[in-house]
Formats: structure tokens, sequence, C-alpha cells
């Protein structure tokens, strides 16, 4: 009977030592291969703006604020006083939320007469005289004066610590109760949606020398 032969050569003997010292190697080292612990996402997403995920999160924006989405990139709330913004906010978007209105009604609705019959926002502010600018920014100076005792800038408008920014005791349909905390955040956000809205209107009305509704880009 002829028994096979099984020879192996020194390299072979070599390669398989080679092999074998590898494997301890990594399976020694795993540990040290395998990626190091990280931060999980979300404590990752601690530092940084829930709106703008590549700027830091605002430091002086507390997340207890109506409306709240960590969206400060010019970082007003390090450098106003954080009532006196969102006094300014509210105002602004109450405004807007206007002038949304006020740009769209004069192609429904006009009261007639030479200063009055333009139906492109753009035109009409040219049209109003100068006696009827005068009443207007006379009763919005006004509104805005006696509408906190004449405390308009950040460093008296708050000296009264219990006021609200924006609470200006207008409530003729009685709506504040028990649903304020949402009414607060849907005035919010309708308002800046109108600030947004009022922008773009008004660039599409220079744009297309036409009102809002009637004119068109392209």
């Amino acid at each position: 009977q002829v028994r096979a032969l099984n020879f192996r050569s020194p390299a072979d003997d070599s390669f398989r030592m080679f092999a074998s010292l590898l494997t301890s190697a990594l399976a020694f080292n795993g540990a040290a291969c395998a990626p190091a612990p990280t931060r999980s996402s979300v404590t990752m997403a601690a530092g940084k703006s829930a709106a703008v995920p590549f700027l830091a999160k605002p430091d002086n924006l507390p997340e207890s604020m109506a409306g709240y989405a960590g969206f400060d990139p010019l970082g007003l709330s390090s450098s106003f006083d954080l009532k006196w913004l969102r006094e300014a906010e509210l105002k602004h978007g109450r405004v807007c939320m206007l002038a949304v209105v006020g740009l769209i009604a004069p192609e429904f609705f006009r009261l007639g007469g030479p200063y009055y019959d333009a139906i492109n926002p753009v035109e009409a502010v040219s049209k109003v005289p100068a006696v009827a600018w005068a009443q207007i920014l006379g009763t919005i100076g006004g509104i805005e004066y006696f509408s906190n005792s004449g405390k308009m800038t950040m460093a008296d408008m708050f000296t009264d610590s219990a006021r609200v920014p924006g609470n200006t005791g207008f409530d003729p349909l009685k709506m504040k109760g028990a649903a304020s905390a949402d009414l607060q955040l849907k005035e919010l956000k309708n308002g800046r949606l109108a600030m947004l809205a009022f922008g773009g209107m008004l660039t599409h009305c220079f744009l297309t020398g036409q009102p809002v509704l009637q004119g068109g880009l392209w």
C-alpha cells in the first residue's frame, strides 16, 4: 500500500504562522480597532440650533419661550433685551398681517378718488398726499406712545417687570383664557409668515410693476 506523502515547504509554514499571529493580534486589539465611542446624536444636537443645525444654539434664548426654534443667526439675543425683542417681533408680525391684507384688498375694494384709485401698492404710496401721510404716521405714533404710557425704548419699556411683551390690553373678543399659550404660538407663527409674505409680495410688485394677484413674472 502506497501512502501519499504530504510535503510542506518552509514558506507554507511561515505563511500559516504569520496568519495565526495576525488573527490573534486583531482579536486582542479589537477594542482599539473599533470606532471610539462618541456622544449620541441627541447630545450632539443639544449644542446646535434646531433651526440652523450648522450654527451653535443661542445661549441667551430660553427654550421655554413661545415659538422657540433656536433661530438667532445674528446673535441678537446676546446684544438686546429679550423682552424688547419679543415685543418688536410681535408688533412687526401684527403690522405685517394687516399689511398683507392691505396689499391685496385694493384689488377688490377702493376708496375712490384720484388719491386712492391705484391698485398697485407701489403706485399707491406715491399717490397718497403728504397731509394724509402725516395723519397716518401721527395715528400710528400716538397708538405706540399711549399704549405703554410713553415708554417706547429698550431702556424703559419694561421697567414694570410684570409687563408681558406684546400685551397691550387689547382683547375685544375675550380670547385670553385656557387656550392662551396656544393662541400666543399661533399669533407668532402667523406673524412670522406674514413678515415673509409681505416682503415677497412687495418684491413681486416692484419686479413686475403689477398688483399682487394680477401680476406675473413670466
